[in-house]
């Protein structure tokens, strides 16, 4: 079971020095906007994915008129306590794991199972399938030790494949990369089906329990990337290689691949108020939360960002309840602690930020 005993951030954001002892349930960060309570769900997020849901550009992550900021947290997992710790600078990254250097972000993410809930997440719904993609690939990643390595040689072959298709080289040259990219595509395709039909059903549970009112069952389905009536994938790149020259670029393949949900015979964006398809969405992560655990033993730890903002009353009381009783740690942003129901108080910590410094109330 994964949980956060300790987070340390220097010079992130706009938080100078802060350090914070986690409670192993709930955690209620409060503070006004813009105080600086999101930029401790966006410190942990990075740890564990190498990214920002807030910006593009790592520069920003580093407070004003500083050059480097640094990451630490302690978790415990397995009977043991690992040390992670991430420091970016102008001149680039630096990972550790128990005081060792890392080349892959990867093996710090192993260490820090983490899921997240913002205001925005409802657009993994409306958006194109990278969002669903990565949702996919979080769970093949935990799940199937081998789904890393075959995502990296797919991409290593298609980024040759598509460089040469640019430049418009012999095709023998081009489609040397063929032969990889159908051996990794079958493998991710794979996982990625077998990992989306064991998770449904989890699904379908948490759906009921967010939302009794709907009373279809969902239909969820996987597109591999390429078109339904195309006999491989092997087929596809073979009808679709003059296309791809003049294009310049593979258009088909696991990087295309995608999820269509439907309730009641239609698409959720349709079917579904916003409100509804932000409990879909956390329906989607409850599910993976607790299919990990029963495969794995290991446990998520979930990050919400302004719960409030996210749902109403009734509903924030029901998803408190779902993570207390999936022994889950979660932290929550929020500007008003009255806002966020407090179901175990001996399991839970309060944090208030003010000015960009954080202290335990």
């Amino acid at each position: 079971m994964a949980r956060l005993k300790t987070l340390q951030l220097t010079q992130f954001r706009n938080l100078h020095q802060a350090w914070l002892s986690l409670a192993p349930g709930l955690n209620v960060i409060i503070g006004d906007n813009a105080a600086g309570k999101t930029s401790v769900i966006e410190a942990l997020w990075v740890m564990a994915s190498g990214r920002s849901f807030r910006t593009t550009k790592p520069q920003q992550l580093i407070e004003i008129n500083h050059t480097d900021m640094t990451l630490y947290c302690e978790v415990e997992q397995d009977a043991h306590t690992h040390k992670l710790g991430l420091q970016r600078t102008t001149n680039g990254l630096e990972l550790r794991l128990d005081g060792q250097n890392l080349k892959n972000q990867s093996e710090l993410a192993r260490h820090l199972p983490i899921q997240l809930l913002t205001p925005e997440s409802h657009r993994l719904l409306e958006e194109g399938p990278k969002a669903r993609r990565q949702f996919l690939d979080w769970g093949c990643f935990y799940h199937h030790p081998s789904f890393i390595q075959a995502w990296r040689h797919y991409q290593r072959a298609l980024k040759q494949r598509n460089h040469s298709l640019k430049k418009q080289l012999p095709s023998a040259q081009t489609r040397l990369w063929d032969a990889q990219l159908i051996e990794t595509s079958e493998q991710i395709n794979h996982l990625r089906a077998e990992y989306l039909s064991a998770l449904t059903p989890y699904l379908t549970d948490f759906i009921q329990h967010l939302m009794p009112e709907l009373d279809s069952q969902i239909d969820v389905r996987f597109y591999p990337g390429w078109p339904a009536n195309q006999a491989s994938y092997a087929t596809c790149l073979d009808e679709h290689y003059v296309r791809d020259v003049q294009l310049g670029h593979t258009q088909y393949g696991c990087h295309r691949s995608d999820i269509k949900f439907r309730i009641q015979q239609q698409e959720p964006l349709v079917s579904l108020s916003r409100g509804q398809q932000k409990l879909f969405v956390c329906a989607l992560l409850l599910a993976q939360a607790q299919y990990l655990q029963k495969q794995t033993q290991n446990s998520v730890v979930m990050l919400i960002d302004d719960l409030p903002a996210e749902l109403d009353s009734q509903h924030r009381n029901t998803l408190m309840s779902l993570l207390q009783s999936l022994n889950i740690q979660h932290l929550v942003t929020t500007t008003a602690a009255d806002l966020i129901p407090i179901l175990n108080p001996e399991n839970t910590a309060f944090f208030e930020i003010q000015q960009g410094k954080i202290q335990a109330i």
